[in-house]
Order: C-alpha cells, then structure tokens, then sequence
C-alpha cells in the first residue's frame, strides 16, 4: 500500500519471528528497513528478502542490551538511511522458571534483554526521530505481561514492565511528535515459546491440545498477523494513538 514509502525504519531483533516479519511487512509497504539483531549473518539474509518484497534492506549486528553497541549502530543506521521515522523494539528473551528456578544471571539477562534493550534503543532513537518531524515506535510485549503464568516469573515481569514503559514514553514524547504503542501478542507459531513448553514437559499433541483449551480462536497466531498490527500502529493510520497496548491473542484474554 505504500504507507512506508520514503520511510526509515529500524527494527531490532529483526533475524527471526516476529521481527522477520515486520521487517519484510514495511519493506512491502516501501520501507527502507534497518534490521538489527545479535545473530548479524541472519539479520543480513532478511535484509536481503526486504529487497526482494519491494523496499530497501540493511543489515546490522548488535547486542541492543548494550549501550555501546546501541550508540554506534543507530549512528550508522542514521548515516545509512538518512534518518529513523520508525522503530520496532521487538528484540526478546525467554527463560521459563518460577522465582526458585530461575538463576539470578538469567533473570538480569532477560530484564537486560527485554527492557533495558528498549530503553536504550528508545533513547538513541528519540533524538534522531525529534531531529525530522517526528516518528512512531513499536515495543513488542506480551499478554504475559498483563497477568500471571505458571513458570514464567521474570519472563512476565519484564513484559509488565514493558507495557509501562511504554506508556511513560508515550507520555514523554507526546508533545514531540513521536508515538509510542505496544503490541501484546498471545501465542504464536515462531519457536520462541518451545522453551516454555519443554519446561511443562508438552509434546506436540499436548501443544495443540493447550491451544485448542486456551484460545477461541483454535490456532496460534502467525507472525504475519503480529506484523500487521505493529504497521497499523507505526502507520500515519494510527495518527492519534498513543500510549496503548493493542493484544493479538486470538482471544486468549476473553477467555482466561
């Protein structure tokens, strides 16, 4: 639809799910698209099938859970693309375990990971966003953030704090120019949950069983269907939101 043309994008944690997918759904739309993610080799791959969907592609590696790679990739980005109009914040870590399980170092590196990551991609982001006119940016959370799970105490507790942060950035930025919304995804069909369920002990039939209890809709989400919510929230579409946290679960929070 061309709502991306001209833009430059960012995306973190770009090389796989979710982030793959929204990368590939601007670059369609026009997008020149910045895909970051720790595993460089892959973020270079989906760089390339952006080009193949119709927009521009670059790829970069870094750890966005550290400051100093974040300074000096959304540097190059700035350079590369001319400027960032858009920002998914999507990069993520999953580790199931209650608060006995779970080691401290796994717990400081999820909440590095999940939330410092947004932080510090946020505040290298801003500036070059209020330099334009402006921008949107798109945190990936969870439902698990909006309420409790079994075995998944710092997973949840980071994704609770992403949502609020979230809206203090939206509140911070309002005036600015720059939106900032949040989309909760429920299950969906990446891998990224296969740690969870190895935890429970589920098999493939026990997956599909839990599916099939949990959400009305029967099925897991697809990452495509997480990319159109993040292009609707990061497009002049959604003009007059902000702060909002928009849940694409299949309806799993109608029915818990």
């Amino acid at each position: 639809m061309g709502r991306f043309s001209g833009k430059a994008v960012v995306v973190t944690g770009g090389a796989h799910g979710i982030g793959r997918a929204s990368a590939l759904r601007f670059a369609s739309e026009g997008a020149s698209v910045a895909v970051v993610d720790v595993r460089g080799d892959e973020g270079e791959r989906v760089a390339a099938e952006c080009e193949a969907a119709g927009g521009r592609g670059f790829g970069y590696r870094a750890d966005v859970s550290e400051p100093d790679q974040v300074a000096a990739v959304v540097k190059q980005i700035r350079t590369d693309l001319g400027g960032i109009d858009v920002l998914h914040s999507n990069a993520g870590r999953l580790r199931a375990g209650t608060v006995l399980e779970v080691p401290l170092a796994e717990w400081n590196r999820i909440f590095a990971v999940n939330v410092t990551a947004m932080f510090l991609v946020a505040r290298a982001v801003a500036p070059v966003m209020l330099e334009g006119q402006g921008g949107a940016i798109v945190t990936t959370g969870s439902i698990s953030g909006l309420f409790g799970e079994p075995a998944l105490a710092a997973y949840t507790a980071s994704k609770a704090a992403v949502v609020n942060l979230t809206r203090q950035l939206a509140i911070d930025f309002a005036r600015s120019g720059i939106r900032v919304n949040c989309v909760c995804p429920g299950w969906v069909d990446t891998g990224f949950n296969d740690a969870q369920f190895a935890h429970d002990g589920l098999s493939a039939a026990d997956i599909e069983a839990l599916i099939d209890r949990t959400v009305p809709m029967g099925r897991q989400g697809l990452p495509e269907e997480m990319a159109a919510a993040v292009a609707f929230l990061a497009s002049d579409d959604a003009s007059y939101i902000t702060g909002q946290t928009l849940v694409v679960d299949g309806g799993l929070l109608c029915h818990v």
